[in-house]
């Protein structure tokens, strides 16, 4: 039965222990064994540290849970508003609105619907609707095949999903996420609409991912800014679990108390995070992603190595693979809008690309040129066909094999290591995890080990990307490396150590430790 199962190496060690118990009880001996299991029993509570990764994940989930507001706003908020939102109460199905009919804000209007909520779906785009009401009606007939909601359940959730071109028909609703383009032009305009025909009480909130929420907010009347936040799902969003509670600083305590309930009653596992570029986790996947280019242009390693390196680690599927799945395009249009990217139409290199930067233009080439952005359009960094594991399977392409010739590095070079590829895409992350909490944009690490359980598919068995480099890496050893990475590659800002960092080095602790010392508490919290 243990060959079934992952072996040690691969994130085995509490399953082999548990099957490993399970045989002790053939042996003819009770007390013997019963010896063993219990030698099972505290090998993974003493030394493994893959069962400390294990239990770690399991309570951080629940710390990332509870509010850190004082608790007579905790408790204004249970005697005033818990009670009475129609949004939290039980066997409710008030109206919300979902704007943007693509893959997330589908996905989104999924969740809702699943959640007892009656749902209007609104695109101003005739096809891009249509589209997206197929995906929901095939999407639920999919889980009825698969015995997860029952034929019933989905005629009721199809009664209760509206759909409309027009904005003006949100006008009853008590919550509007929207979902469209990450462009701060047009996030702004539709608020600015929603402003005005929406309910004063409502809850507007934005499933950015990356743009400045108190932008967004500066065009709502100034009542209205306490009740706008982020709302940051995850693709696809009907299966990942994790959401991002984006805090800007007119969002009131209340309003992310309510998003607290409301998340954890839609089924999924939400973060509360404060404002920035990225927030928690699209910040710490910008270097990820960004390394990953800039080391296929290198000609060290490829499409191929580079993910299997990661999987090889642990991650669920490689960064390539997750860049098709999201869609490259999104990653295009977030550099386009950080002005990074050049104008495909002037030839001008975006104003916040400088000369020292490391860059590379194959990712944003790539999606203008040829128009690979991913799964969604059946190819991206990889190919996709329809016959192949339903469309999903990544395929080498012949085409991209030609297109990378302009872009690599055509000198010999040594094949890079499985373990340097992973130190080379995963030290910056957790780099810039430490600056996160650094700017108090994370209240503590375990949340942001949360963030990328849930969010990123980080093995559990390795705890969270804090979790790994307090307990495997060692932070001493993490600074030595990007302190050489930042040496070697001075063009490249995620390679610079954060203070934190050196902070816990310094004064021999683990980063955790740091924070369960209360040793951070100088800094103000921007949640």
């Amino acid at each position: 039965a243990s060959l079934k199962y992952p072996p040690v190496s691969k994130g085995g060690d509490c399953i082999q222990a548990a099957i490993s118990a399970i045989q002790a009880s053939a042996i003819p001996s009770f007390s013997q064994g019963m010896e063993q299991e219990s030698s099972q029993f505290w090998k993974m509570c003493l030394s493994s540290v893959q069962g400390k990764a294990r239990r770690h994940g399991f309570f951080a989930v629940r710390t990332a849970s509870k509010s850190t507001y004082p608790i007579d706003i905790q408790m204004e908020f249970a005697t005033k508003y818990q009670t009475s939102s129609p949004l939290l109460r039980k066997g409710s199905n008030c109206e919300v609105g979902v704007i943007g009919a693509g893959t997330m804000g589908s996905g989104i209007a999924m969740v809702l619907l699943q959640s007892g909520f009656t749902v209007s779906l609104v695109d101003v785009q005739e096809g891009a609707l249509k589209k997206g009401i197929k995906f929901i009606h095939t999407t639920m007939n999919t889980q009825v095949k698969k015995k997860r909601l029952s034929s019933a359940q989905v005629t009721f959730m199809k009664q209760r999903l509206k759909f409309t071109q027009s904005l003006q028909d949100l006008s009853n609703c008590k919550l509007v996420v929207e979902a469209v383009v990450e462009n701060m032009t047009i996030k702004k305009k539709i608020l600015t609409t929603l402003d005005q025909v929406t309910p004063s009480d409502a809850i507007l909130l934005s499933n950015t991912s990356t743009l400045d929420m108190d932008e967004m907010a500066s065009v709502l009347g100034p009542s209205r800014r306490g009740n706008f936040a982020g709302w940051h799902f995850f693709s696809p969003a009907y299966v990942m679990k994790l959401v991002e509670i984006v805090v800007g600083n007119h969002t009131s305590p209340h309003t992310v108390l309510l998003l607290q309930k409301l998340t954890k009653k839609i089924k999924k596992i939400g973060v509360v995070v404060g404002n920035c570029d990225g927030f928690v986790g699209n910040r710490m996947v910008n270097p990820y992603t960004t390394e990953m280019t800039l080391l296929l242009a290198e000609g060290g390693a490829t499409i191929d190595s580079i993910d299997k390196a990661l999987m090889r680690f642990g991650m669920a599927i490689g960064p390539f693979m997750m860049s098709d799945l999201a869609g490259n395009d999104v990653g295009y249009f977030i550099r386009k809008e950080r002005g990074v990217v050049r104008d495909p139409e002037t030839g001008k290199v975006g104003p916040n690309r400088t000369s020292t930067m490391r860059y590379t233009e194959l990712g944003d080439d790539m999606v203008t040129q040829l128009g690979r952005i991913g799964q969604k359009a059946g190819k991206g960094w990889y190919d996709y066909a329809p016959h192949i594991g339903k469309g999903r399977m990544p395929l080498p392409s012949t085409e991209m094999k030609g297109f990378l010739k302009a872009y690599v590095n055509e000198t010999k070079q040594k094949p890079m290591k499985p373990d340097e590829i992973v130190e080379r895409i995963l030290f910056p992350l957790v780099n810039e995890g430490f600056k996160i909490l650094e700017e108090n944009i994370a209240s503590k690490p375990s949340d942001i080990d949360v963030v990328y359980l849930y969010g990123y598919g980080w093995p559990v068995w390795r705890g969270g990307p804090m979790f790994w480099a307090d307990n495997e890496i060692g932070l001493p050893n993490l600074l030595n490396r990007l302190l050489d990475f930042h040496r070697r590659y001075p063009g490249s800002k995620y390679y610079e150590p954060s203070r934190l960092l050196q902070k816990c080095v310094a004064f021999e602790v683990t980063v955790e430790e740091y924070y369960q010392r209360g040793m951070h508490k100088a800094g103000a919290s921007k949640l």
